[in-house]
């Protein structure tokens, strides 16, 4: 009674009369400064918890110093300590409607952190197993970290003991404050990377990985994806983090993470959910592929031990598994085709592994379109139910995307791949069809082994094939890729022509022949038509440039155009032998010119690359015996199209948006996808970076005259007449030096032939002189010989001597060590007869004590 009484004293002030929100407070804060009993801070502090969200400003400007000084001074009370807690939980949340409200709880959240003294209390506070307590600071921090996280993350790094009480909460077995402290951490390391040491230096993997395998390992639910995306804040960017993973082992704990433990209401393995995707399972696994992508970052330090490690312990052979022969959901297999284009980035062990790779599907790979198709990365764990019942109620009714088909014998790895990008499967999205291809990319990434046997599948088998059965023909990366590019124009089932099937092919086909001279041979050596019917043989190049026509003359996407011009010009490229063959055909390279005239109506982009072609085609024409030379193209585009005009073009291709548009990593997002749109793919991101490399020489190209000889390799057109004169000065430089070499070589014989005739006098004066001493040395070593005898036998009997004397002095040691030993005895008789003289005399005193006293 006396605490309500007190409460309510406090707010009626004097004589019960009434006072505003302003002086309730101040009298409130006065009182909590000044009170000396306990209870009546308490009951202060309670009431300004009671009005804290009525009157929020005119606490936090007068009460939030006075709360803080309060944590410091009545900590050890639990109900002053929590209701100081939730009071400044209050003022510094933010109320997302009010943008002034928002500024004044910043204010509140900057003069608590001002302190460091005041998070130091709160981390002290953990120490408190009490249940609100720790619940109740874990909120106010976490309120903290939004409003101000470097000063936040400042604070924390002075308390000595602070992260360990932090990391403590993921010990704690209360699931709310466990996962309240997950968040916490979560927000604090995501961009600082001594927190992020200190973390993971606190056994953070360990005991994250814990929390997964607990939760049920990606069929867990929310919980899992903070550990997570927890576990991917702390190594990516920071090397010693990962370095740290890797030395403790943790790599190799990454695949238990894709088994799935499924119980029933009953507690046992429930199998028929095995393959059930849930929209939890789906973000679960996207965290693990994203986990493994922040582990073989490009062009890092830590990439290839973390290949190496992945590819021992299983991983390469998961990833495959997930995108290729899993009912997972399309988004799901984008991120492990992503995961498995890094992890096979540069390192040939693991690209040798793919292409060795053999997948057994049940049925063919055939992808439906999800109801709801997210981002590749996961939604932020604000827009998923945190409540467990509703992510079991949601198992159920989460199906896989599979559609049962018939039976399918095993087939490569990479076959698939191609089969996925090129469009094979109707329903598959854009955006794992352009995560194939962009795994496709890293497979012949700096590989030329692989890409000169993937373009030797682009040989078709002949019919009479004994191993090809009669209902079907084999499949090869190189037969599907030409199947596509030859079959653009046919519908697929959704009756609607895809622009898409040519534009992947054409943009693996260029990486099997970029950087690969004897890969454009094979290709280039490609023939159609049946000799023996009368057909007259097309090559491939011929064949893809007759595509191109057709696109162009048939208004068709300009994608499909696009795709196969940026072929040609990676085909073309450095190419004399290819361009020949293209050019052979005089009606490519009208198409070309009526394509960059200045009448045309075509599409820009499509100019400007048909006019990066036709400069590729006049630089590297070298071919002696070409139909068209470079003395037939340069007047041609002089008189028809212009230095200006075919300049402008290439311009206006490297201006356009799609081309800007590029990325590394060939995304599809998903709000390009779905409605009937096309996503904005028209370029291909390692086709941008050659044209930035070359347009420039290949414009002043043109300017060279044709009689010119051919570049030397490595050098622009531009650079060619200063090499030329600078080869020109050192020939004659080489002349004259020839020249001087001849006369000083006349000089030299005669020199020589006198001093042939002096030397060959002196050396028989030398000769005799020399057998006269060999003669005296040959008496000397005689004598010598002699005197070594003599020396050898006396040294023989000094070693006897010597062995006498060692045997006499072992003898004088043994005497000596008897006679110290005699000594000795001697010395212990004497001490013991000393001994028995004084016991003597002292028994002759105790007799004549004992007589004296008779």
């Amino acid at each position: 009674m006396n605490f309500f009484a007190s409460g309510l004293n406090t707010l009626r002030g004097q004589k019960g009369q009434h006072q505003t929100g302003s002086e309730t407070i101040d009298r409130l804060c006065d009182r909590i400064e000044h009170a000396t009993l306990l209870e009546d801070r308490r009951a202060s502090v309670l009431a300004l918890k009671s009005c804290s969200r009525e009157h929020r400003r005119d606490i936090g400007a007068r009460g939030a110093k006075v709360l803080c000084k309060v944590l410091h001074q009545d900590n050890a009370d639990i109900d002053i300590t929590k209701a100081v807690l939730e009071t400044l939980t209050v003022l510094c949340q933010p109320e997302a409607d009010r943008e002034e409200a928002q500024d004044f709880a910043l204010e509140i959240s900057k003069a608590i952190l001002e302190d460091a003294s005041n998070v130091a209390i709160l981390l002290d506070m953990l120490e408190e197993y009490d249940f609100y307590v720790r619940f109740h600071v874990v909120s106010l921090l976490a309120t903290l970290v939004l409003s101000n996280t470097d000063r936040l993350q400042e604070c924390i790094l002075t308390s000595p003991m602070g992260m360990s009480r932090l990391m403590a909460l993921l010990d704690d077995r209360r699931e709310i404050i466990r996962n309240e402290g997950l968040l916490l951490l979560i927000s604090l390391t995501e961009s600082n990377a001594d927190l992020q040491k200190i973390v993971a230096f606190e056994n953070a993997f360990e005991r994250l990985l814990a929390i997964i395998d607990e939760e049920g390992a990606i069929s867990g639910g929310i919980i899992v994806q903070d550990c997570l995306q927890l576990v991917q804040n702390l190594l990516r960017y920071n090397v010693s983090n990962q370095n740290y993973f890797r030395e403790t082992s943790c790599i190799q704990r990454i695949p238990a993470l894709f088994n799935e433990e499924i119980l029933d209401g009953n507690g046992k393995h429930d199998t028929s959910m095995k393959d059930v995707w849930s929209d939890q399972k789906g973000n679960n696994m996207i965290m693990v592929l994203e986990l493994i992508r922040v582990l073989v970052v490009p062009d890092h330090s830590n990439t290839a031990p973390n290949q190496k490690s992945m590819y021992q312990c299983g991983i390469l052979q998961l990833l495959i598994d997930v995108s290729l022969t899993s009912n997972a959901p399309q988004r799901v297999k984008a991120s492990a085709f992503y995961a498995l284009a890094e992890l096979i980035r540069l390192n040939k062990v693991n690209q040798d592994a793919l292409s060795k790779a053999v997948i057994i599907p049940a049925q063919p790979p055939v992808f439906i379109p999800e109801a709801h198709n997210s981002a590749l990365t996961p939604p932020t764990r604000s827009s998923v139910q945190l409540s467990r019942s509703s992510f079991q109620s949601g198992r159920n009714s989460a199906l896989g995307d599979h559609r049962p088909l018939e039976h399918r014998e095993r087939c490569p790895a990479i076959v698939e791949v191609v089969a996925i990008a090129v469009g094979k499967y109707p329903g598959c999205t854009y955006s794992v069809r352009a995560a194939a291809t962009c795994l496709f990319q890293t497979f012949v990434l700096e590989n030329p082994d692989t890409q000169m046997v993937l373009a030797t599948t682009l040989n078709p088998p002949p019919d009479d094939n004994p191993n090809t059965p009669s209902n079907e023909k084999p499949q090869s990366p190189g037969t599907l890729l030409l199947e596509a590019l030859q079959g653009w124009q046919e519908d697929n089932e959704t009756g609607a022509t895809d622009p898409y099937n040519s534009w992947f092919a054409t943009v693996l086909f260029s990486h099997i022949l970029q950087n690969n001279p004897r890969a454009k041979s094979i290709a280039l050596a490609i023939t159609f038509g049946d000799e023996e019917n009368g057909e007259d043989p097309v090559s491939l190049i011929h064949a893809i440039a007759a595509a191109l026509m057709v696109a162009v003359k048939g208004q068709s996407d300009p994608r499909v155009a696009l795709g196969y011009l940026a072929l040609l010009c990676v085909w073309c490229y450095d190419s004399p032998k290819s361009i020949k063959d293209f050019l052979s055909e005089g009606v490519h390279l009208q198409f070309l010119i009526e394509l960059i005239s200045p009448s045309s109506k075509e599409d820009p982009m499509v100019q400007g690359l048909a006019a990066f072609l036709l400069g590729i085609c006049y630089e590297y024409n070298w071919e002696q015996d070409a139909l068209i030379n470079r003395a037939t193209i340069q007047p041609i585009i002089l008189s028809r199209i212009g230095l200006d005009h075919f300049a402008a073009c290439i311009t206006r291709v490297r201006e356009s948006k799609p081309f800007k548009a590029a990325m590394p990593f060939m995304v599809v997002l998903p709000s390009e996808e779905g409605g009937g749109r096309l996503p904005d793919l028209y370029f291909d991101y390692s086709f941008v970076e050659f044209l930035k490399r070359t347009f420039e020489s290949t414009q002043k190209s043109i300017m060279v005259s044709p009689n010119k000889s051919r570049p030397l390799a490595g050098l622009s057109a531009s650079d060619q007449a200063e090499t030329e004169s600078l080869m020109a000065s050192m020939q004659a430089k080489i002349e004259a030096q020839n020249s001087e070499v001849a006369n000083l070589k006349a000089d030299h014989d005669v020199e020589v032939a006198n001093l042939r005739s002096g030397h060959e006098a002196e050396m028989a004066s030398l000769r005799a002189r020399h057998d006269a001493e060999l003669a005296d040395l040959r008496l000397k070593l005689d004598e010598a010989h002699r005197m070594l005898s003599q020396q050898a036998q006396e040294r023989k009997e000094h070693e006897a001597v010597w062995r006498e004397l060692e045997e006499l002095r072992e003898q004088g040691r043994v005497r000596q060590e008897r006679q110290e030993a005699l000594e000795k005895e001697h010395e212990d008789l004497l001490i013991c007869l000393a001994e028995q003289d004084e016991e003597l005399s002292g028994l002759k005193e105790h007799i004549l004590a004992l007589g004296i006293s008779k």
